[in-house]
């Protein structure tokens, strides 16, 4: 399901509804209609103003995930970001991150988020939709994204894992890597755990019934699951791949981006923005989540936040290309850096 959110007046995303309702997580919808951009390319208008014509306007359409990582869209929206850098954002939540490559190829949507070791699995496949900013990246407080294991298990240290069966959202991707490299570290066979892909918004339920052993879990998904009693095994799994990269980035075809350079430019500066105003201010971030969703208070004011970044390098890229290598992820020759990442700067 793919539900449109035109620019304006803050409203989450239909889809987000859905797949967070599961959790208690209920979200605050008002006012949603439908605009879209749909072809390969993002529509310019421009109007006249007193004696002189206005900076035209662009339109784009911004494919996001139902999760926190996606708020810096909804901020840039909500205060106005991208409204002072001429651009008319019409957001789609995406029903997970295989959506992204059809969206963008379609032209159903100009811009997506992604993990940095899914682009790099797309531009080994040939597919032509590289980063040109970072999104987030984790880090080492907190527990925005991390192991913990059922109380049903009986798991409390590492080598109890041995055999066992861990939730990933996707198996062969980024969060089974992750796992992976954190088991290897801790002198765990990681190859003789079982993973199972499921959706994280399955995951309390799954953790609490005991029906998997663990589960790579992110926000407010892994606040809940401790909440009821599950083990945090580790906070920061990322700690285990040379040079903590950045984890996540913002896309778009290569093809979109060079024919669409200004927007891109203006959508990293409307999104630094945004990222200022969530890393300097955390109390009103999560203020402002307590108004935009129904995550319980007690939920809220714990959870852990990565660190929104539009920062990227093509060593983030080597990083995880060399660690998905190294785990079995990734086979094959290297991939070109310049296929998984084009940089944009901010106007």
């Amino acid at each position: 399901m793919i539900k449109a959110v035109s620019g304006g007046a803050f409203s989450r995303p239909a889809v987000t509804r859905a797949l967070l309702l599961a959790t208690g997580v209920a979200l605050a919808l008002a006012g949603c209609s439908s605009s879209s951009s749909s072809s390969s390319s993002s529509s310019s208008s421009s109007s006249a103003s007193g004696s002189g014509a206005a900076a035209a306007v662009t339109t784009i359409t911004v494919g996001i995930p139902a999760a926190i990582t996606a708020d810096a869209v909804l901020i840039a929206q909500d205060k106005g970001y991208f409204t002072q850098h001429h651009l008319k954002v019409n957001v789609e939540t995406l029903n997970g991150g295989a959506a992204n490559v059809p969206a963008l190829q379609g032209g159903a949507i100009q811009i997506a988020q992604s993990n940095v070791l899914s682009e790099i699995q797309g531009a080994a496949q040939g597919l032509a939709v590289p980063c040109f900013a970072g999104a987030f990246a984790l880090t080492p407080t907190g527990s925005f994204l991390p192991l913990v294991a059922s109380a049903k298990s009986g798991i409390t240290k590492p080598a109890q894992l041995a055999g066992k069966t861990i939730a990933v959202n996707a198996t062969g991707g980024v969060n089974q890597l992750l796992a992976d490299a954190w088991l290897a570290q801790q002198g765990v066979g990681y190859k003789s755990v079982h993973y199972i892909g499921m959706g994280f918004p399955n995951m309390p339920a799954a953790i609490g019934s005991g029906r998997v052993d663990a589960a790579v879990s992110v926000e407010p998904f892994e606040t809940e699951m401790r909440q009821q009693g599950a083990t945090l095994l580790s906070g920061y799994l990322e700690s285990d791949i040379q040079g903590s990269p950045i984890f996540s980035c913002w896309n778009a075809t290569a093809n979109w981006l060079t024919k669409n350079q200004k927007a891109a430019a203006d959508f990293v500066a409307a999104i630094q923005q945004a990222n200022d105003f969530i890393d300097n201010q955390p109390s009103q971030f999560r203020a402002y989540l307590g108004k935009t969703t129904k995550m319980a208070p007690k939920v809220i004011q714990v959870l852990s936040l990565p660190s929104f970044t539009t920062d990227m390098s093509n060593a983030d890229v080597t990083e995880w290309e060399a660690a998905a290598h190294k785990y079995g992820i990734l086979t094959g020759g290297a991939v070109d850096p310049a296929k998984v990442y084009q940089p944009v700067a901010a106007s």
